[in-house]
Formats: structure tokens, C-alpha cells, sequence
């Protein structure tokens, strides 16, 4: 009589054990496991593209065939990291936990100062994203305004009560528009500081920095690094005129530097 029954709880640990897998690695919020010895397997590319997706809410396709592709690199301290993409759209996936670590939306960072959305209003769109994200139970949120490079944006952390505690997550919104634009999971306490320049703002920076009004843009691409210093850069490459000018921005703080004229 006993061996049915082991066969029933093998089968129900078998069919549960995907889901427990796929959850650890789109919302980081899993139980610990029991075995001390025990430790995550690598993700692939196509898991971490998968997950990078469905945090930033725009999934499609299926793990096996998702809708973006990642490729392995080299992220603060040498970490190893899994870089997602699409368009107009960035993730960075930690290739051992298959955590999302960050999210970049290219189509909503800020390109203004104007403020048009409430602090209420831009902690709600934080909360809607948080829903795929992470599991924010028991944190508290607060919303910081954020202006630099003559952009604003609202910043929302999730911290524990405990005020000596850094802050947990970080969901960066427009202030603009109310759109959701970046996200950081601050638990692995890596620097990593999300893009807060957008596009059409880093553009004007460069002409301006050419001193040539006018000037024909020809590309503009963000790129978004992690030197050996361990920080995170994150530059706008601009190519202007001909013949080609090449202009970065740097896309926090604003800086424009001419590198090619």
C-alpha cells in the first residue's frame, strides 16, 4: 500500500518543480532551499531573455522561443550577466539566479522637465510594475522627485521599516508622461544606476555641444556598460552631419563629450 502513495508524491514534487524554478527566476522571491549544499543551476540565454520580458512587461513567445534574444557578458565585479534585447528595450539577467537585476525602456525615459504627474500617481505605476517584478510584502514605498540634465523623473523605492536598511527596489517613472522607464533590484548591491536622459533630450545635448544648430543626426544608440571601475555607464552615441561627428552623452548626468568631429 505504500508504493502508490510514493508515487503520487513523486509525481506532485516533479510537476511542481518547474514552476518553483521559473517564479525564482522572474520575481527573485523564492523560499530558501532546505540544502545547504545546494546552489542554483546556470540559466541560459533564452531563459534569461524570457524572464527580462516578462518583468518588463512586454512578453511574448515562450521560453524556448522567446520574442528577444540575450547574450552573456561581463557586469559589475566581474559578474556574470545575461544582456536582453529588443526594441527600444534593455535588461540585464544575473546568469546564476536568473534574476532581473535591471530594465531599461528606452521609448520612456524622460526628454523634459515637465512635471505632470502627481508623486501618487507615478508610485501607482511603481506598483503595477512591482506586480511582476518582485515581491514587495512588508516594504514600504516612498517617491523622490528627480531632476538633472533638465530632465525630471520620479524615483520609488521599497525599503524594509528598518530606516538603517538601503533601499530594496528602485522604479524609476516620468514624471512626463506617468510611464515606467527603469528598474533596479538594489539587493545584490551592485552600482547600478539606471539612464535617466532620454533620447530626443541627449540628441539637442549634442548638437548643442557641436555648436552647429541644425546639424543632420544620422544614429543615436544607447549604450550601457560596466567598465572595470564596477559602476554602471550608460552613454547615448550620436553621429551627426557629414562628414559623421560622433558626440556621447552621458545619459545620467547629461555631459556631452565630442569624441569623433
Amino acid at each position: 500500500m505504500r508504493r502508490p502513495v510514493w508515487m503520487l508524491a513523486g509525481a506532485v514534487v516533479l510537476s511542481l518543480l518547474p514552476v518553483t524554478l521559473s517564479g525564482c527566476g522572474i520575481t527573485c522571491a523564492c523560499a530558501s532551499t532546505p540544502d545547504p549544499n545546494w546552489t542554483p543551476q546556470p540559466i541560459n540565454a533564452g531563459q534569461a531573455a524570457f524572464y527580462a520580458a516578462k518583468v518588463a512587461g512586454r512578453a511574448s513567445g515562450t521560453i524556448d522561443n522567446p520574442s528577444m534574444t540575450a547574450i552573456p557578458m561581463n557586469g559589475p565585479n566581474g559578474r556574470a550577466f545575461f544582456q536582453a534585447t529588443a526594441a527600444d528595450f534593455v535588461a540585464f539577467v544575473d546568469s546564476t539566479s536568473g534574476s532581473v537585476v535591471e530594465v531599461v525602456l528606452e521609448d520612456q525615459l524622460p526628454n523634459d522637465a515637465t512635471v505632470s504627474t502627481s508623486a501618487s500617481d507615478a508610485r501607482t505605476a511603481a506598483e503595477a510594475f512591482m506586480q511582476r517584478a518582485g515581491n514587495v510584502e512588508g516594504l514600504s514605498a516612498s517617491a523622490l522627485v528627480v531632476r538633472q540634465a533638465d530632465v525630471t523623473a520620479y524615483r520609488v523605492d521599497w525599503n524594509e521599516s528598518d530606516a538603517t536598511h538601503t533601499a530594496t527596489f528602485s522604479v524609476w517613472v516620468n514624471a512626463s508622461t506617468g510611464s515606467v522607464f527603469a528598474y533596479v533590484d538594489l539587493r545584490i548591491q551592485l552600482s547600478l544606476t539606471p539612464p535617466i536622459v532620454g533620447r530626443d533630450r541627449a540628441t539637442k545635448l549634442a548638437i548643442a555641444a557641436i555648436g552647429i544648430p541644425g546639424e543632420t543626426v544620422t544614429s543615436v544608440d544607447l549604450a550601457i556598460t560596466f567598465p572595470l571601475t564596477g559602476s554602471q555607464q550608460s552613454l547615448w552615441e550620436v553621429a551627426l552631419g557629414v562628414p559623421t561627428a560622433l558626440v556621447s552623452v552621458d545619459a545620467v548626468t547629461g555631459e556631452a563629450m565630442i569624441v569623433k568631429s
